[in-house]
């Protein structure tokens, strides 16, 4: 079991600390109707996609994938595909299925954070929280809305798609050529993503050295700024030492660890165990 540190449990409980949601949270869930059937991590989003849009240059992105350069395989993958093909095949990826939320995010709802950010193209966490409907109490944005610091000072929940969402595939992000265009048209946007990572505790779920979002967020905002004050990142034991200790001096990040072997059962477990403290912490302090 993970023991939580009492500073992140006093974090979350005060709703100060955000909880960073990456693609092994969305890898719990399944589709309404076919249980074997769950959201593509991004190996299987690049090859079902490779399959499907460069055959001919299928040995060479096999090649960039095996060997973790996701971000490149992915700027060959798309590389001149016409966008109403890649609506369409991104739709069939994430939004057809109509994949329904799991128990990671019904516990994470439960902390009840302020802010929720997400990498993820689907709407899967914002299904668990209703808040695919105005007036629920959540506030959904994304890097081309213009008012997200409005967002953070009202008193709704916030959940930030900090990659675009399902729901507008023209504005997602998908390669690091698409995050640095991005980011130089939405300066505003990411201005107040990278304050909000920089001054605040953050909890990685879900999130991974090898995953291309979470490198990204972490290449490109000021997490790593100097500070007593680390930030958590959950995951699975069997990590290799020497990259978990660059990840933490690199970032300020410390490595919260679980056994995997039973199939992710002791990190919901411990899920249960943070949210149970975060509340009572809460009603200690009501």
């Amino acid at each position: 079991m993970i023991s939580w540190p009492e500073s992140l449990i006093q974090e979350l409980a005060s709703r100060r600390a955000i909880i960073f949601l990456g693609a092994g949270i969305s890898a719990g869930s399944t589709a309404r109707l076919n249980n074997q059937c769950r959201p593509p991590d991004w190996n299987t989003l690049l090859s079902t996609a490779a399959e499907k849009f460069k055959k001919n240059d299928s040995d060479f992105i096999r090649k960039l994938i095996d060997s973790n350069k996701l971000l490149d395989a992915a700027e060959v993958i798309f590389h001149n595909v016409p966008v109403a093909d890649k609506r369409n095949f991104f739709v069939a990826q994430f939004a057809t299925p109509d994949f329904q939320p799991a128990e990671y995010h019904e516990i994470i709802q439960s902390i009840n954070p302020k802010i929720v950010i997400t990498t993820n193209y689907d709407q899967i966490y914002e299904k668990q929280c209703d808040a695919l409907l105005a007036g629920h109490g959540y506030s959904v944005r994304k890097f081309h809305d213009d008012d997200l610091l409005d967002c953070v000072r009202s008193s709704d929940n916030l959940i930030i798609k900090a990659h675009g969402c399902i729901s507008s595939v023209n504005n997602i992000v998908l390669n690091r050529s698409d995050y640095f265009s991005l980011k130089k048209q939405y300066a505003g946007f990411y201005s107040v993503l990278d304050s909000l990572l920089t001054v605040s505790t953050v909890l990685f779920l879900g999130c991974s050295m090898s995953d291309p979002d979470i490198q990204l967020v972490l290449e490109n905002t000021n997490i790593s700024a100097p500070s007593s004050h680390t930030h958590y990142a959950v995951m699975s034991k069997g990590g290799h030492a020497a990259l978990n200790s660059a990840m933490e001096s690199a970032y300020n990040i410390k490595i919260l660890e679980y056994d995997s072997a039973d199939g992710h059962a002791e990190l919901i477990e411990s899920l249960k165990d943070l949210n149970i403290s975060v509340e009572a912490l809460r009603t200690l302090v009501a």
